[in-house]
């Protein structure tokens, strides 16, 4: 068969990137259901990338404010943590609750609220 490709581990999987768009088309629709299941989990395994252009931006000031509340809190205050704050991540601070960082303020919510 037309676009098959044979890997050194015995492995037949068809070459989609030499297709053109027609041909792509055809095939993806052409697949049954234990095709699609494998090609899902092929591509599960293939994590995209994380998107690196996602962080706040503070001033130095704002950024001593919020090592201080850290602090203040309990937390060490490192840079990862600070770091990983402004990327929109949360740092747990026990009882269920999360600390997070947004609109310029340390916040705590409950992390299952969404589920209520």
């Amino acid at each position: 068969q037309q676009g098959k490709d044979k890997s050194a581990d015995g492995d037949t999987r068809t070459d989609i990137t030499r297709m053109d768009d027609k041909e792509l088309h055809d095939y993806l629709h052409s697949m049954n259901k234990k095709e699609r299941r494998e090609l899902a989990a092929r591509l599960r395994l293939v994590k995209p990338k994380r998107r690196r252009d996602y962080k706040q931006r503070i001033t130095d000031h704002q950024r001593q404010q919020l090592v201080y509340e850290l602090k203040s809190r309990g937390f060490d205050g490192s840079e990862k943590e600070v770091d990983l704050l402004l990327r929109g991540g949360s740092i747990p601070s026990g009882a269920g609750l999360r600390i997070f960082y947004r609109n310029q303020r340390l916040q705590e919510d409950d992390k299952w609220r969404d589920l209520y």
